[in-house]
C-alpha cells in the first residue's frame, strides 16, 4: 500500500484527488464490480447454511469492507467538491 502522508493535502491536491475518485466511481467496470461483489456477499450471507456461522460472518465483513471502500471514495469526491468552493 502507499505511504501515509503526514501533511494535509493542498486545495489543489484535494480537487485533483476528488476528480480522480469521481472518475473511478463513474467507470462502468468499477460500478459493475461493486454491484457483483455486493450481490455475492449478500447472497452468501443470506443463503448460507444455518450452522455455517463463519461463512456468514465472512460475507458480512466483506460487505462492510466493500461499503467502507465506497464511503471512502465518496468522501474523497466530497472533499474535492468542497475544495473547489
Amino acid at each position: 500500500m502507499g505511504k501515509k502522508k503526514s501533511a494535509a493535502l493542498s486545495t489543489e491536491d484535494k480537487i485533483i484527488k476528488g476528480a480522480e475518485a469521481q472518475a473511478t466511481l463513474a467507470n462502468p467496470v468499477i460500478q459493475e464490480a461493486f454491484e457483483k461483489l455486493e450481490d455475492i456477499y449478500i447472497n452468501t450471507w443470506m443463503f448460507s447454511a444455518l450452522d455455517d456461522i463463519e461463512k456468514r460472518e465472512q460475507a458480512y465483513l466483506s460487505l462492510h469492507a466493500l461499503r467502507g471502500l465506497s464511503l471512502e471514495i465518496n468522501s474523497m469526491i466530497d472533499s474535492g467538491k468542497l475544495a473547489k468552493t
